[in-house]
C-alpha cells in the first residue's frame, strides 16, 4: 500500500527501529494512503545470532507517564494523536528509562532466521520389502486375565529390564472375573507391563484403577466429564513421561471429540504402576488442535520428538514438536519447538510462523520408529477407520521427506461388515519377528463388541523382511 523507510539506532541500552510512511516522490497518488496514520512506529528490538525478538512501544503507558509527570517531556494530544517536541538529544534521555518501566513493552513476538544450507537435499526413500502374517500365537498374550476384557489404542515403552510397557485407550473390566463383557465396565484407561520381549512367550500383567468403593476405574483419573486415552510414552533415564488425549462425549459422529491434551510424570518408572508416584504436567495449548505425543513419540539423541495429527481435519496431517530430553525429564514441556518445514527448521512454540505437517493423510494413533536395517525411519498406521489396511512409509530423516504410505497387510476382518480397523502400530521394542505389528478392531456400536468376543482386543502382525 505504500513505502515506509525506516533508522535503526539506540535509546538508552535499547536497539530501536523506527519505522514512518516514506514521501511519494514521482510516482502517482495511491489511494491506500489516505487510511494510513502519517506517525511513527517504534519498535524495540533484541537482536540474537539467529532469533529477533520485537516488540512496539506501548502508546498509552507513554501517555500515560506524560499525563503523570513521570516523564518530562513536552507534547501536544488530541483525540486522534499526541505529538511529543523536543530535540533528538532530549528524547533520547527521556524515552531511555521509560523503557524499563513495566507496561512500557508489551510482549515480544519472535522472529526466527531462515536455515540456508549449501548441502544436497535428502531425497525419498521406499519403504522396506516385508512379507506379513497374522500372528495368533502371541494374540494370546492379551487373554490372560479374566478382568481385562479387552481394549483399544495398544502402544508399547520399552521401560528397561526385559520389560515392556503397554498403553490402552477405553478398557472392558469385568470386577466379577467371569470373562464376559455383559455386565463389565468400560474405564477410559488401563495399563499392562509385559515381561520378556517376545509376546508369543512372554507374560503380561495387567493394571488399573479402582474407585472408593473398589468399582473398575480409569489408571489415569477422569476429570469430571474429560476422559483420558493413552497415546504414548517414552521414558528418559529415571523418569516415565506418558502422553494422553482428552476427549469429551458427543451425541453426534463417532460419539466423542477431542479436548486437548495432558502429559503425567512418573516419578518411579521401575515400580509397579499401583505404586506409582504420578503427577500431571503443565503443557501448552495450539490452536491447530494437535495432541502432541498422541499418535508417537520417540527419544532420537538428545531430543525427544513428539508427533500429533491435525483435529478435526479428516486427512489428519502429521505435525513434530520437540523438547530437549533433559527438559522432558524435568516435566518442562511449556516450551517445544514445532517443525516449520525445510526452510524455517523447527522453530520456538513463541513463533507466529506457520507449522508445516511431516505428511497429510496420516492417522491419529499410528508409530514412527527407526529400522536400523534398512537406515531410514518407518511411520505404520490404517488406511482409515472401517475396512482398512495396516500401512507403512518411510524417510531418512524424522523429518522428510515422507514416502507415500504402501500397503503391508489386510488384517482378515476387512471384510467382516460392520467392523472399524484402525491404530496399526510397530512395537520395535519386541522380538520374534524382524517387525511386530498391532492393529485394533472395533464395532459400529457397543452391542456388537459386547457380544462378539474376538473384536476390541489387539491384533499382533508379524513382518518377515524380503530376502
Amino acid at each position: 500500500t505504500g513505502r515506509f523507510e525506516g533508522r535503526l539506532g539506540r535509546v538508552g541500552e535499547a536497539v530501536v527501529l523506527d519505522v514512518s510512511p516514506a514521501p511519494q516522490k514521482g510516482e502517482p497518488p495511491n489511494p491506500a494512503l489516505g487510511l494510513m496514520v502519517d506517525g511513527h512506529l517504534f519498535l524495540v528490538l533484541d537482536i540474537g545470532t539467529d532469533e529477533v525478538a520485537m516488540t512496539a512501544l506501548d502508546p498509552d503507558s507513554l501517555l500515560a507517564s506524560l499525563r503523570s509527570g513521570v516523564l518530562r517531556l513536552p507534547y501536544h494530544e488530541s483525540k486522534e494523536e499526541f505529538i511529543l517536541h523536543g530535540t533528538t538529544a532530549g528524547l533520547r534521555e527521556a524515552l531511555g528509562p521509560h523503557l524499563k518501566h513495566p507496561g512500557a513493552l508489551p510482549e515480544r513476538g519472535k522472529w526466527s532466521r531462515a536455515r540456508r544450507t549449501t548441502a544436497k537435499a535428502i531425497g525419498p526413500v521406499d519403504p522396506p520389502c516385508f512379507e506379513a502374517s497374522a500372528w495368533r500365537e502371541a494374540d494370546s498374550l492379551f487373554r490372560g486375565d479374566p478382568h481385562w476384557l479387552g481394549s483399544d489404542c495398544a502402544s508399547t515403552v520399552d521401560i528397561g529390564g526385559g520389560r515392556v510397557l503397554w498403553l490402552f485407550g477405553d478398557t472392558w473390566i469385568d470386577p466379577s472375573g467371569r470373562g464376559t463383557r455383559r455386565g463389565a465396565r468400560m474405564v477410559s484407561n488401563s495399563v499392562a507391563i509385559q515381561t520378556g520381549t517376545d509376546p508369543s512367550r512372554a507374560t503380561m500383567k495387567f493394571y488399573w484403577g479402582r474407585t472408593r468403593d473398589g468399582a473398575p476405574a480409569a489408571i489415569i483419573p477422569d476429570e469430571g466429564g474429560v476422559r483420558h486415552w493413552f497415546g504414548n510414552g517414552v521414558r528418559v533415564d529415571d523418569r516415565l513421561v506418558l502422553f494422553l488425549g482428552a476427549v469429551v462425549n458427543t451425541n453426534s459422529g463417532l460419539g466423542f471429540e477431542s479436548a486437548g491434551w495432558a502429559a503425567w510424570m512418573v516419578e518411579n518408572p521401575d515400580a509397579e504402576p499401583p505404586e506409582w508416584r504420578m503427577h500431571r504436567l503443565e503443557t501448552p495449548t495450539n490452536v491447530l488442535g494437535v495432541s502432541p505425543g498422541f499418535t508417537a513419540v520417540r527419544r532420537a539423541g538428545e531430543y525427544v520428538y513428539a508427533f500429533g495429527s491435525e483435529d478435526p481435519v479428516k486427512s489428519h496431517p502429521l505435525y513434530a514438536v520437540r523438547w530437549q530430553a533433559e527438559d522432558l525429564r524435568a516435566g518442562r514441556l511449556m516450551a517445544p519447538e514445532w517443525w516449520a518445514g525445510e526452510r524455517l527448521g523447527w522453530i520456538p512454540e513463541s513463533s507466529t510462523s506457520a507449522r508445516f505437517p511431516l505428511f497429510e493423510n496420516g492417522a491419529p494413533e499410528m508409530s514412527i520408529h527407526f529400522d536400523e536395517a534398512s537406515g531410514r525411519f518407518i511411520a505404520v498406521q490404517g488406511s482409515g477407520f472401517g475396512a482398512a489396511d495396516v500401512m507403512l512409509r518411510a524417510a531418512p530423516s524424522l523429518t522428510g521427506p515422507w514416502s507415500r504410505a504402501r500397503m503391508v497387510y489386510r488384517p482378515m476382518e476387512y471384510y467382516k461388515p460392520d467392523v472399524m480397523i484402525y491404530a496399526a502400530k510397530a512395537h520395535p521394542e519386541l522380538t520374534g519377528a524382524d517387525l511386530v505389528l498391532t492393529y485394533a478392531t472395533n464395532g459400529t456400536d457397543i452391542g456388537i463388541v459386547a457380544n462378539d468376543s474376538q473384536l476390541y482386543y489387539p491384533r499382533f502382525v508379524r513382518l518377515t523382511r524380503c530376502r
